[in-house]
């Protein structure tokens, strides 16, 4: 019988997972010893840092879009329908058509907003957490010829901690570029007492959101949202009104790691930092936004940590021991305007020391956003270049 290799989610994490795999283990593919199997109720891969980019022109949809089947090695099969059932303690995984049983598992499963967690949340404004989202945020923003434009965080996680600052920034250069600056005013709303979580960045965002104008509320926890009124409560009892809304839903894991009650609190896999097991279980890990490690929910995470799993699973394939750890390395852009942007990149160890914001590092972000589908998603550099 084989060994069976079982990802659970395509997207960036369980597509480098499995295509990298598919590299070393070719020729016990080939002979039938591995098979790599990728799980996904999609057909499709979407790049989802497109997402904010898309509504200010920067990526177009078919920029941000193949198909899974296309990405990923002929040697790696790939079965479009979704989990509905993970059992870690008998090795199966329960689909519409059956069971699967794996040797190895691993658990790309994700996050996705949750609008429920805020009354009046998803009919009041706008996000960039979905394509189609995307598209109608960009609609709105060409429509919008002045007022106050407020872009809130309303719940901790999220995806790419960073986009709701990146969002702001490019709101003003966006406005700027169009002559309407002086008419829109860009505030950023967060719950937190620093415009990011990490210190010498907080300090470094607010220096640049107080030369660009952009008004900063911080402590506001958003408790609803009124669509007729326009406006956001806190929990501290403020209120903001705004002309236009982008708000940051709150996060939670994909719905079958609750139901198979794999999930800890707030939906996410509970995940060993370091080797990326899930807790309890030596056949079976999670990587990207579906983990519980204190790391950023990005794709570079992702990215990352599938260097990690895919040579650990090759490993125990061959009969050696777990060789690598994870460090907890992320990278992520700081888009500070159309034309400029900073890197960070840190790990459990290292915070960021970012650079000033130059176009070098955005022309980095664009040449990398078309990178991705011939490097990063086929799994021939996975952990590099991101």
């Amino acid at each position: 019988m084989p060994k069976k290799v079982l990802v659970v989610g395509g997207g960036t994490g369980g597509t480098i997972v499995a295509n990298n795999l598919a590299h070393r283990l070719h020729d016990k593919l080939v002979a039938g010893e591995v098979e790599i199997t990728v799980l996904d109720p999609s057909p499709l891969h979407v790049y989802q840092p497109a997402y904010l980019l898309i509504p200010f022109g920067i990526m177009h949809r078919s920029e941000a879009i193949r198909s899974e089947r296309s990405l990923l090695a002929e040697t790696v099969r790939f079965r479009q329908e979704g989990a509905t059932k993970i059992d870690l303690k008998n090795r199966t995984v329960q689909t519409a058509s059956g069971n699967l049983g794996y040797d190895f598992l691993v658990l790309a499963t994700g996050a996705r907003p949750d609008y429920s967690q805020v009354p009046g949340l998803e009919k009041a404004g706008y996000d960039f957490y979905t394509l189609d989202n995307a598209y109608r945020l960009r609609e709105a923003l060409g429509r919008f010829g002045g007022g106050r434009l407020v872009t809130a965080v309303a719940g901790i996680p999220f995806k790419c901690p960073t986009a709701p600052i990146e969002f702001a920034f490019l709101a003003d250069s966006y406005y700027s570029r169009l002559g309407l600056r002086e008419k829109v005013q860009v505030d950023y709303v967060y719950p937190l007492p620093r415009p990011f979580t990490i210190q010498n960045v907080a300090e470094d965002v607010q220096t640049m959101m107080d030369g660009r104008k952009i008004n900063v509320n911080l402590l506001f926890n958003i408790e609803s949202v009124d669509p007729e009124k326009k406006e956001l409560k806190s929990m501290e009892g403020e209120t903001i009104k705004y002309d236009l809304a982008v708000l940051t839903p709150p996060h939670t894991g994909a719905e079958v790691v609750i139901k198979s009650g794999i999930a800890g609190k707030g939906g996410w896999i509970p995940t060993d930092r370091y080797s990326l097991r899930v807790n309890g279980y030596d056949d079976a890990y999670a990587i990207g936004d579906a983990t519980d490690i204190p790391v950023s929910k990005a794709g570079s995470a992702a990215d990352f940590e599938a260097a990690v799993v895919a040579t650990n699973i090759w490993d125990s394939l061959n009969g050696f021991a777990p060789s690598l750890r994870y460090d907890g390395k992320v990278m992520c852009f700081i888009i500070t305007s159309i034309g400029e942007a900073t890197i960070l990149l840190f790990d459990y160890e290292h915070p960021p020391k970012p650079p000033p914001s130059n176009f070098a590092c955005y022309w980095y972000k664009l040449v990398y956003n078309r990178m991705y589908w011939s490097i990063t998603a086929k799994g021939l550099l996975p952990g590099v270049g991101v």
